[in-house]
């Protein structure tokens, strides 16, 4: 059995977090490395470069979302509830079957 099927959904919510966290962290030190490669080169060639940056919204965690609504028989497909309503739970919800069905109990903190 493999070890991540033995931990509870509130430690695998944190893994999750933890992970796309660090994941984060790796890619904006990556981004900073190539934003400093970039300005060398251009010193080098005795060029001037503008680097515009993309603004990071708000509104937008940085780790994961929890997951809000998942499929009763394949536990992978999950749903934040935010976009676009995934195929699985439009045709739980054709087929006359409620949302609220497959919300997702929060752990207690």
């Amino acid at each position: 059995m493999n070890a991540l099927e033995n931990q509870s959904e509130s430690e695998l919510q944190e893994l999750l977090n933890n992970t796309a966290r660090i994941l984060n962290e790796k890619r904006e030190a990556k981004r900073k490395e190539a934003m400093a490669q970039i300005q060398h080169i251009a010193d080098v060639a005795g060029l001037t470069v503008v680097i515009k940056e993309e603004r990071k919204k708000k509104s937008e965690p940085a780790v994961a979302n929890e997951a809000t609504y998942q499929h009763p028989e394949k536990p992978e497909l999950i749903w934040n509830g935010q976009g676009a309503t995934p195929r699985w739970l439009k045709d739980f919800i054709k087929s006359g079957r409620n949302k609220a069905e497959f919300e997702v109990a929060k752990p207690a903190d």
